[in-house]
């Protein structure tokens, strides 16, 4: 057993159309009813292929966003643990399904032209999400990019995300203090919010000046709107971090700081962040990733060309209506300013903040599979180095193996820094 197709009654022609191009690329398919054995029970027979099959292709429609057999087998695929995928037939984004599609990979089909579908089976012979590795010809030779043992270079396990957020908080006035010629990057998102209050709270064991004499710099930001909106990412990192350590007198001199800008005018935040990094190249960046896969502003499915994006400096990333929803719902536009991947594979002390239960699926996908464009978190495993900070419910639910909970933040970031050396 190989892939079992989800699909709406009404969508039968393109399910035959699927298979015939998967069988043709060495891929089995499942899917009803050619595949119900005469007189065996539907339900059980849907079940059976969905816990034997290592991986579920939804073909997504208006018709099956409603579809109630459609949700199920979604639900058995999440529970049999095997990576989804969907390709969009029409141009519409889930509803019903949006709860259990949010954390999966898509790829648009309105095209309906078989080299779109190039990509997915490419992840299909070697899955973008946690599942069974499918089973590939002899004759198939693996990818020159299958994951190597050894990544992360290290995984510190805490007991909560306050006492790992304070540990990154010592990596980085650390690396700071010791690095006057660099820059740090500082992550945007819900991981961010809990490294800056980390950082708040230990920032007198550094004072005055946390962060030393290094530059300041913003992994993503809002392409558009002005550093005052509410969807802007710097106002959220200069009203969090940088206004209390400036009240309390620790905060970073006026030319350390070099926030990306969403506006474009006489000074363009792209070529300035890039002549930054040339003159102090960063020294630390602390990562966020979703749940599905989307860093840094790239999202997951959007991408076909690995070597293209793990280059990317400085940039404007276009984001789908479903990118949209994932960096902010409501925001006015639909790019985002990144600081590029490069920068991140580049960096000498990076750190994969998975605080929360929700990151527990991309990790564990990042440690096991090869990386592929079409989930651009895998692509910071190209950074060796690269160091873990999760917390003991991630390791858990990621099926990590781990020697210890580590105590203490001071512990914890004597153990990251190590790591790095």
């Amino acid at each position: 057993m190989a892939v079992f197709i989800s699909y709406h009654s009404s969508k039968r022609l393109v399910v035959e159309h699927v298979a015939a191009y998967f069988s043709r690329h060495e891929l089995t398919t499942w899917y009803a009813p050619r595949d119900v054995p005469p007189g065996s029970d539907w339900d059980e027979a849907i079940a059976h292929a969905i816990r034997n099959s290592n991986a579920l292709v939804l073909l997504f429609c208006a018709a099956a966003d409603t579809s109630v057999h459609v949700k199920r087998e979604i639900l058995l695929a999440d529970r049999a643990r095997i990576p989804i995928y969907w390709l969009r037939l029409e141009e519409l984004e889930p509803e019903k399904l949006g709860y259990f599609l949010a954390p999966t990979q898509w790829i648009d089909w309105l095209d309906r032209r078989d080299s779109t579908l190039d990509s997915l089976v490419r992840d299909l012979k070697s899955p973008a999400l946690s599942g069974r590795p499918l089973p590939i010809a002899p004759d198939h030779q693996p990818q020159a990019n299958a994951p190597e043992p050894g990544w992360p270079a290290g995984i510190a396990v805490f007991d909560t995300d306050r006492t790992a957020a304070e540990a990154a908080a010592h990596v980085y006035f650390r690396v700071a203090q010791q690095s006057p010629d660099g820059s740090v990057v500082l992550p945007t998102g819900r991981a961010a919010t809990l490294l800056f209050r980390g950082m708040l709270r230990i920032a007198d064991q550094y004072a005055p000046r946390p962060f030393g004499e290094a530059r300041i710099l913003s992994d993503t930001e809002t392409f558009g709107v002005h550093t005052q909106h509410y969807s802007s990412r710097t106002r959220h990192v200069v009203e969090t971090l940088i206004e209390p350590l400036t009240a309390r007198g620790f905060g970073p001199d006026r030319l350390q700081l070099h926030l990306l800008s969403g506006q474009i005018s006489d000074r363009d935040p792209i070529l300035e962040t890039q002549r930054i990094l040339r003159q102090w190249p960063s020294v630390v960046h602390g990562v966020s990733i979703s749940p599905s896969g989307e860093v840094l502003g790239y999202e997951v499915g959007a991408y076909t060309d690995t070597d293209g994006i793990t280059t990317d400096g400085c940039r404007i990333v276009e984001l789908s209506e479903h990118g949209r929803r994932y960096i902010d719902p409501n925001q006015p536009s639909k790019s985002v300013l990144t600081i590029g991947l490069a920068s991140a594979i580049e960096c000498p002390a990076l750190m994969v903040l998975a605080f929360d239960r929700s990151k527990a699926r991309i990790i564990r996908q990042m440690m096991s599979y090869s990386d592929t464009a079409g989930v651009p978190a895998t692509l910071l495993r190209r950074n060796e180095r690269a160091v873990v900070v999760a917390t003991k419910h991630v390791a858990e639910a990621a099926e990590i193996s781990y020697t210890h909970v580590i105590d203490s933040p001071e512990e914890g970031s004597e153990w990251i820094l190590n790591r790095f050396r």
